[in-house]
């Protein structure tokens, strides 16, 4: 099969615009969010209002506002949280019946 010049022309006539596409695209996805300066820190005193009801996704993400954090985490019982502390993760305690019994922040 014989080389193509006109294939190699066009390949080099589009490796630079796709290449600077592509690293754009890269360093787009590895920046922090806008509001990253602004974090969120949780106050679980907050939350405590929400101690003795059942953990429903609608009460679970009342807590989560109540308290400023961004995330949420549900600690089931019999089962240890890891320790991957994180200011702005409110972390619930759950008992069997699924009725949040702790709030901590972490």
């Amino acid at each position: 099969m014989p080389f193509n010049a006109s294939l190699r022309n066009e390949w080099s006539r589009l490796f630079l615009p796709i290449s600077v596409l592509l690293a754009s695209v890269a360093a787009c996805s590895a920046m922090p969010p806008a509001d990253a300066g602004t974090a969120s820190v949780c106050r679980p005193g907050n939350a405590d209002a929400w101690i003795g009801r059942a953990a429903s996704a609608a009460i679970v993400d009342q807590a989560r506002m109540s308290s400023g954090s961004r995330e949420v985490r549900l600690v089931m019982p019999n089962e240890s949280a890891d320790r991957d502390m994180r200011a702005d993760r409110l972390s619930l305690y759950l008992d069997q019946r699924a009725l949040i019994t702790r709030t901590t922040c972490g």
